[in-house]
């Protein structure tokens, strides 16, 4: 057996289950909604400050060449001199101390981007460091000379100002990035080379510069990473990392794949991180930018708000509750008061009234509730009345019947046999003997006891109706009454072959004799009119007389057994009877039963 489950419960669970569902629903529908915007606004920034950077770094080294390629220029002022008149054929550089001075005060010191300028002619190279200015010829090792070699013979070939990537001293100690430019000699048939030396910090500063910490906050970096997948600028979290930090990640495969974009990407440090990347265009250096920031940094709002709404959630749920017990309560009870009612109702109390004060569905069912409890109630005392009336009208019928049946005994049956007993006593008390005459007379008598007896059969039973059918039947019985009375019955039938049920044929046999009883003892009609019409679907009787009528009124509430009767057979049957006055005089009995 199904185990039985409360509608009050049902619909706290309901209401709490759709609650629930409304609350997480409305609660992941914000934490995605944020958390995808935190994630682009977040990827937004990342790209807005790379796309900065990406900027200053090629602008900077744009503005790099500009000042090389102007030193390079100055040697028409004087600043530099290439001495070719030395003895033994050695050439050096002539400077003017003042314009040198001059001229890298304007250019260089200003900036602090340098460590050393390399002024280099043939094999000659002259070293000025930044700091300081000085007019002695260096003249350097074969390592070192080895070391700028490279970078010599590039500006040679390229003929113009140029950037070298960042290579390792010949001591390993340091890396260097270079800017070279080719400079004229005074007869311009002499050149030589400038070639500068960055500071490598002056890149990474670009990259960490106060606007980087405001913006990304503890987590995120700007950085630089070169085709061999080496740091380029200084990582926030490793020091000396520029050349010794490998930065083999998806964002920099991306990047010289495809140039730009943004997605989430393991860094160097195998922490996902939020990236954002673009390649730098900058001549000499292939060189890309990361800009970089950790999810758990980055999503820390939508943390927070997660947090937030499983608290407001939890809170929510309670009141939820509360709200689903008092509206589960308030629901309820007047259907749990129904209840009871029916189930009184159901034991016999239709006394059961339901007071409700709610104009809704619920008001509105317990007034059909307690309107239905009346109806029931008052078809309960009909249904009451109708039993009584017919049981009393059964036996009183059986009582008629019994009397009709005595008065037949005693006053015909009983009379032609004691008439019979005494003939017969006398005809053998009188000692005349048995002749021809007596037993003419005897005979005649037992004839018409024999008659009786079947008269009394056939208002029984009519054999007519059992042996030949209700249409012969009921034209025997109209011409009975014709001939016993002075009332003339006619009878019209129109039915078809099929052949009737008995019980029907009967009810519609016993109607039809108490419509001509009832018309023959009470209408004083002087013509009877029977008409008995059918087919397959139903079949139709109707009696009409032309006597004083029936008062309906008088009879709404008393009306006789005989009609009481009459009803009782065509309501087993699911048939109409219908009791009028005809059109000028008489009364009207309609009998309408159908067959299917």
């Amino acid at each position: 057996m199904q185990p039985r489950t409360s509608i009050y419960h049902k619909l706290i669970l309901y209401i709490f289950f759709l609650g629930i569902f409304v609350i997480v629903t409305v609660s992941l529908y914000s934490f995605i909604t944020a958390r995808n915007a935190i994630l682009q606004r977040t990827f937004d920034q990342l790209t807005s400050l790379k796309v900065a950077k990406k900027e200053q770094v090629e602008q900077f080294f744009k503005d790099r060449l500009k000042e090389v390629e102007l030193f390079a220029s100055q040697e028409n002022q004087g600043i530099i001199r290439i001495n070719t008149q030395k003895p033994e054929g050695q050439i050096s550089f002539n400077t003017n101390k003042k314009g040198i001075t001059a001229n890298y005060q304007h250019f260089f010191k200003s900036g602090g981007y340098y460590t050393k300028v390399y002024l280099i002619y043939g094999e000659h190279f002259e070293s000025y460091a930044m700091d300081s200015v000085s007019d002695n010829q260096i003249i350097l090792n074969q390592d070192e000379k080895k070391y700028l070699e490279p970078v010599i013979n590039r500006a040679r070939k390229e003929n113009q100002a140029i950037i070298e990537d960042y290579t390792f001293s010949f001591t390993d100690s340091i890396c260097s990035l270079f800017i070279a430019t080719p400079i004229s000699g005074a007869n311009q048939t002499e050149s030589g080379i400038a070639l500068f030396v960055l500071k490598p910090s002056v890149i990474s500063n670009i990259m960490k510069n106060e606007e980087v910490v405001k913006s990304l906050g503890k987590s995120g970096e700007v950085y630089l990473v070169g085709p061999d997948s080496l740091m380029r600028s200084e990582s926030r979290f490793f020091k000396n990392s520029i050349l010794h930090l490998p930065v083999k990640t998806e964002s920099v495969r991306k990047a010289y794949s495809s140039g730009e974009g943004s997605h989430l990407n393991k860094d160097y440090r195998g922490i996902i991180t939020l990236s954002s990347y673009n390649r730098l265009n900058i001549p000499g250096l292939d060189w890309i930018i990361v800009a970089e920031m950790d999810k758990r940094e980055a999503m820390r709002p939508v943390y927070k708000l997660a947090n937030e709404i499983v608290f407001l959630s939890i809170f929510i749920t309670l009141i939820l509750f509360i709200f689903a017990y008092i509206i589960s309560r308030t629901i309820t009870k007047p259907i749990i008061e129904l209840k009871n009612a029916t189930i009184r109702v159901r034991n016999g109390d239709l006394a059961s009234i339901l007071h409700s004060k709610s104009n809704d569905e619920l008001g509105e069912l317990t007034v059909n509730f307690n309107l239905m409890t009346s109806q029931l109630k008052t078809q309960q005392e009909e249904l009451k009345d109708r039993e009584v009336r017919i049981f009393s009208s059964f036996i009183d019928g059986q009582e008629d019947e019994r009397q009709r049946l005595s008065r037949e005994l005693h006053d015909g049956l009983g009379q032609m046999i004691i008439a019979t007993k005494l003939k017969t006593e006398s005809i053998v008390n009188t000692g005349n003997g048995i002749n021809i005459e007596n037993i003419s007379r005897l005979r005649l008598m037992y004839d018409s006891l024999v008659d009786e007896v079947r008269s009394i059969s056939n208002n029984l039973m009519p054999a007519a109706l059992q042996e030949f059918g209700l249409e012969i039947a009921l034209k025997q019985i109209c011409n009975e009454i014709s001939s016993h009375s002075r009332i003339k019955v006619i009878f019209d039938s129109q039915i078809s072959d099929r052949e009737l049920d008995k019980r029907i044929a009967v009810y519609i046999f016993r109607i039809a004799q108490e419509a001509l009883s009832n018309a023959v003892k009470h209408s004083g009609a002087g013509e009877i009119i029977m008409t008995l019409i059918g087919n397959e679907k139903m079949i139709s009787l109707n009696v009409q007389d032309d006597g004083v009528g029936i008062n309906m009124e008088e009879n709404r509430d008393q009306n006789g057994r005989g009609i009481n009767s009459m009803n009782e057979r065509v309501r087993l049957l699911h048939g109409l009877m219908d009791i009028s006055k005809g059109v000028n005089k008489g009364t009207i009995v309609s009998v309408k039963i159908p067959l299917m």
